[in-house]
């Protein structure tokens, strides 16, 4: 297999048809700029489009970059290149005060290999305002020879003197069609409705879908029964610990919803004196209201469409405890 064949592309990002066409006729007129703001949710690709500018920063071809072949773009592909360095904010102390002043020290210092030296800054809606300012120096006058590339997931989340002085790229999910053909290769083993199904629930997030037809539905059917059993008790603790597991994943989190309103369903059904339901909506029906269910029902409705925006998840948890035992 030669370099061209393995080496990642802009084409191999799914979906965003319009920004990747944008994205490359900049990069074949060799105009990317200094720094570049990726924002997008979780599974939408962040990491991986990061990965391709990286590659195309440092590749020593003259054309089709990256090309695959030079030694830059295989130690980059590798890992290794000492002119990629990357920093992950969801590791403690990555990207505080002391880190940056590091990068921003580093950054005037000439690459070892490449023509560029590349730094990855992910997550770095964690970066706090003091950490920013201190980026913002390196940003207002860069070295010639130095790309930044930050992923957040929310462009919001950093200073608008940081946001003003990078290329903001926003990453959407793909339609649910292309995500569940992109996936069907990769993941043979799972059927295609299955596929199709995960892919639509999650709205064609491929980060999500993926976790989803991994994670299974056992455990999330398992928790959403745990879920319910819990929300008539005397006290919030234990569904406060039952939502908190909710924080796994939003893909988990979605999977356990979907579960979560099935049943509310069911006991609705239970409670008006429809017999064939499940015995667990039976004993859930006994022990609740029909006005409880129905705002159960519409509060797990809610907390759905609440999941398909950028939320903290562990904020999200906490309320979703507080909103199921509500009134």
């Amino acid at each position: 297999m030669s370099g061209r064949e393995w080496i990642m592309q802009l084409s191999d990002l799914i979906g965003n048809h319009e920004l990747k066409a944008s994205l490359q006729a900049t990069m074949d007129q060799h105009r990317l700029p200094h720094a570049l703001m990726i924002e997008g949710a979780a599974g939408t690709g962040k990491k991986m489009l990061a990965q391709i500018l990286a590659q195309y920063c440092l590749c020593s071809a003259q054309e089709h970059q990256p090309c695959g072949k030079c030694l830059n773009c295989q130690k980059a592909e590798k890992g290794v290149h000492p002119d990629l360095m990357i920093y992950d904010g969801e590791q403690q102390g990555a990207l505080n005060i002391e880190s940056i002043r590091n990068i921003r020290s580093s950054a005037y210092i000439m690459p070892n290999e490449a023509p560029r030296k590349v730094y990855i800054l992910h997550h770095c809606e964690k970066m706090l305002p003091a950490a920013q300012n201190a980026f913002l120096k390196v940003m207002e006058e860069p070295p010639d020879h130095v790309v930044f590339i930050l992923t957040t997931e929310t462009a919001s989340a950093m200073l608008e003197t940081v946001q003003s002085r990078a290329r903001v790229i926003t990453l959407y999910p793909p339609d649910p069609s292309e995500t569940a053909e992109w996936l069907r290769e990769r993941m043979p083993d799972h059927p295609i409705e299955e596929i199709r199904e995960a892919a639509e629930a999650c709205g064609g997030n491929i980060g999500m879908t993926m976790a989803m037809l991994q994670t299974g539905g056992d455990e999330g059917r398992k928790l959403a029964k745990e879920i319910f059993h819990a929300i008539p008790l005397s006290t919030e603790y234990p569904l406060l610990l039952l939502t908190y597991r909710l924080t796994e994943s939003r893909a988990f989190a979605m999977k356990v919803l979907d579960d979560l309103g099935e049943l509310a369903a069911e006991c609705v059904k239970a409670s008006v004196g429809v017999q064939e339901v499940s015995e667990d909506a039976l004993d859930t029906a006994r022990r609740l209201s029909l006005r409880r269910l129905l705002h159960i029902q519409k509060t797990i409705m809610k907390a759905r469409d609440i999941l398909n925006i950028n939320v903290n998840l562990n904020f999200y948890s906490t309320w979703l405890c507080a909103a199921l035992r509500s009134d």
